[in-house]
């Protein structure tokens, strides 16, 4: 009886396998994220690419550690990034490359590999940049000499190595022209010639004090040229025109509201067609320049005036505005897994979409 009941029981257990329909794995493709695409982010080696509209993920990248944010090339369709891979995950033989991502695919379609001292403390917006032609990838070393690594793109290969004591950082101004912030208060232009090396440098006056009142590295790029805040909030412009820089003070957040700073790891976003500037602000004293906000103050740089101060529901660290008639922004704070969504126009939330762990920078992704 005992054998009849095991022999049953092992039947009907095979019958029930034998009707499970295998699965198919599919390779979907990436159709873009939509008017209010947004790409966080995060510290835990990967961004995510979400529809703010909807409120659903659309894509995923796998990145290496320490990638910085990513460059965005809409002309090739391609994602190109600084990371770093090692033999055993977290140790073992370090290898520093811009990888480029397909659009479509989400996958890596190139690989050069670059100096093993790319800056990598988080993916801070100005530790790499693209050239205006999406011709050359700039990348900030730090070792803990400055220099810059220079890759070109349409050759895939490791043009060389620029050194730059005393300037650091990369901000785009041209087809082959980049800004640096120097420790003595200046600026840093550095052309490149057609091959990516370097054609000449030159530096501004001083417009800035190091010991008084810093630049943070935090700056948006504007129609008009760079945006810069010093700690306490002083606002200054940055134009390049040929081989002439240009620096301006513009005015003093803290004119506007005595007390308040601007703070957190992306402090700063621009909407170009209105000239505003977004800045993240929080009350504070000396030195909170890291601390996040608790409202974001929209500006008028043409007017130098402040139009409106949005109270967020949550504290945030980074903010970003999309690029369309019907403007959105973004924030959220590195210390939670939220991205707020918010009409610039009525300055209310609309949702709030939960994302991965330690979201940090955010980018615009209207594709």
């Amino acid at each position: 009886m005992r054998a009849f009941i095991l022999l049953l029981g092992l039947q009907i257990s095979c019958t029930a396998v034998a009707e499970i329909v295998s699965e198919t794995l599919l390779a979907e493709t990436f159709h873009g994220a939509g008017a209010h695409g947004v790409l966080v982010n995060s510290f835990a080696n990967r961004a995510e690419i979400y529809d703010a509209d909807t409120g659903k993920m659309k894509g995923l990248l796998s990145l290496g550690i320490g990638h910085n944010a990513v460059e965005i090339d809409e002309k090739n369709k391609l994602f190109h990034v600084a990371e770093t891979y090692f033999s055993r995950h977290t140790r073992g033989t370090r290898s520093d490359l811009v990888t480029s991502y397909d659009f479509n695919t989400l996958s890596a379609v190139t690989e050069v590999a670059i100096p093993n001292k790319h800056s990598s403390g988080s993916p801070i917006r100005s530790y790499s940049g693209l050239t205006d032609d999406s011709r050359f990838m700039l990348i900030n070393n730090f070792s803990p000499a400055m220099s810059v690594s220079v890759v070109d793109l349409g050759k895939a290969k490791f043009v060389g190595e620029i050194a730059t004591a005393g300037c650091g950082l990369i901000y785009p101004v041209g087809n082959r022209t980049f800004i640096q912030l120097c420790g003595d208060g200046k600026v840093q232009l550095v052309s490149l010639d057609k091959n990516g090396n370097e054609q000449s440098r030159l530096r501004s006056a001083d417009f800035f004090s190091v010991y008084k009142d810093p630049i943070m590295e935090k700056a948006v790029r504007t129609s008009k040229g760079w945006v810069f805040s010093t700690f306490s909030g002083e606002l200054f412009r940055v134009t390049v025109d040929g081989k002439s820089i240009t620096t301006e003070h513009l005015f003093g957040l803290a004119e506007k509201a005595e007390g308040w700073r601007p703070g957190g790891m992306q402090p700063f976003a621009y909407h170009e067609s209105g000239d505003l500037l977004l800045a993240l602000m929080h009350e504070g004293g000396k030195h909170t320049h890291k601390d996040p906000g608790s409202e974001i103050w929209i500006l008028d740089l043409t007017g130098q005036r402040l139009m409106h101060r949005m109270k967020l529901d949550n504290m945030a660290s980074s903010i970003a505005v999309s690029q369309d008639e019907s403007p959105l922004i973004y924030s959220v704070f590195v210390g939670g897994s939220t991205l707020d969504v918010y009409d610039l126009v009525k300055a209310k939330k609309i949702r709030s979409i939960n994302v991965g762990p330690t979201p940090t920078i955010l980018q615009n992704l209207q594709l």
